[in-house]
């Protein structure tokens, strides 16, 4: 178990900095107010074309295609009997991260908690609070904590039970350096607070923590 420390860590301190940005300061508010336009009523990049089209639809897009790749190459592996050891570690892979993306997709789905761009604060109608908090009366359309897209990259954190030694080490860099550019995109046209980027990496990172504990990988 001491094996999978650093995914604990990064559950429990993206947890914690999550509280914090959210409910023990006004991290949230102060970083989407950053990117808003209060003459014009809304968030100038949110249909900007590098970040919509392409570090949005194209990252997310792009997880999916390298999903599907390593499913066809642990079908090619398995259909010739060969390579069982790498043939479990791609099936552990396919596997946590798939359930990672499920994980944070249902929890967003029953969350109350709105995008920026839904929050009165930046032009919408939903009345903002805090985590823990009761929801409002018009807290508006929710269904937005925590982020989607930032788990397209954070999912990949699948890997690093498949990895040892210094491998391991710059897989966790590379995903958490790709998740924190997916979140500060998703943040900069108005579409999540920061809480909701890194509760999207505590939960991907505690789904593949229990998925690597049960598969004792």
């Amino acid at each position: 178990m001491r094996r999978h420390a650093d995914l604990l860590a990064v559950a429990v301190l993206s947890a914690l900095l999550a509280l914090w940005s959210n409910r023990w300061s006004d991290g949230d508010l102060i970083t989407a107010a950053w990117f808003f336009d209060a003459a014009a009523g809304a968030f100038p990049l949110r249909r900007q074309w590098l970040l919509s089209a392409v570090l949005h639809d194209g990252l997310k897009w792009l997880a999916v295609l390298v999903w599907l790749g390593l499913l066809a190459g642990w079908s090619v592996l398995r259909l010739r009997g060969a390579a069982a050891e790498l043939r479990g570690r791609l099936a552990f892979v396919l596997v946590a991260s798939l359930l990672a993306v499920i994980a944070v997709n249902m929890a967003r789905a029953q969350s109350a908690h709105s995008c920026p761009w839904y929050v009165a604060d930046f032009g919408g109608s939903g009345q903002f609070f805090r985590l823990l908090d009761p929801r409002p009366e018009e807290a508006g359309p929710g269904k937005c904590l925590p982020s989607g897209h930032a788990a397209t990259a954070f999912m990949w954190l699948a890997l690093l039970p498949a990895l040892t030694g210094a491998r391991r080490r710059l897989t966790l860099a590379g995903v958490l350096l790709l998740g924190g550019v997916a979140g500060a995109v998703q943040v900069a046209r108005g579409a999540h607070f920061p809480s909701h980027i890194l509760l999207s990496a505590a939960l991907c990172a505690l789904v593949v923590w229990i998925c690597a504990s049960l598969a004792r990988k």
